[in-house]
């Protein structure tokens, strides 16, 4: 039942990649309104969410689970879908959807590669904590004196 602080960083990592989502990531240099993530991208914007559920799933299974096993396979997993959605945000940071001398990248954008990175890096930092899960002790039993012997 003990929720480690890796687990924290990836579930809120998450949550910050999902709000960042609904920012506006890019935008024409000429005017103020711009796309958001959701509008931006075709699969990208599917497979963030998805990464942000893991990173939920994670924590959740860390702090539900009396065994390890799944804990740590989602650790792995979120640690491999993170760092393969690292790489395809700045991906997409670097080549916008459009040409560059019309378009910007805006800050939710940074956001969102901030938000992934801390998704990988919690989820990594998950695999790497080898604390021991503090499990709640049984009650010992009540020892009770023997009544005198008459």
């Amino acid at each position: 039942m003990t929720v480690r602080p890796g687990e924290v960083l990836a579930a809120v990592g998450g949550a910050a990649l999902i709000a960042s989502l609904f920012g506006d990531w890019y935008g024409a240099r000429a005017r103020a309104a711009g796309a958001t993530g959701w509008q931006a991208f075709g699969i990208l914007d599917v497979l963030l969410t998805l990464l942000a559920l893991m990173a939920f799933a994670l924590l959740a299974a860390q702090a539900t689970r009396r065994t390890p096993a799944l804990p740590v396979a989602l650790a792995v997993l979120t640690s491999t879908a993170g760092l393969v959605a690292v790489l395809l945000v700045l991906y997409r940071l670097i080549d916008q959807p459009g040409p560059n001398e019309f378009f910007e990248v805006r800050a939710a954008a940074w956001m969102g590669l901030a938000a992934t990175a801390a998704v990988f890096g919690g989820a990594w930092w998950s695999l790497t904590d080898e604390r021991p899960r503090l499990e709640p002790a049984e009650p010992e039993p009540e020892l009770r004196a023997a009544p005198p012997a008459a």
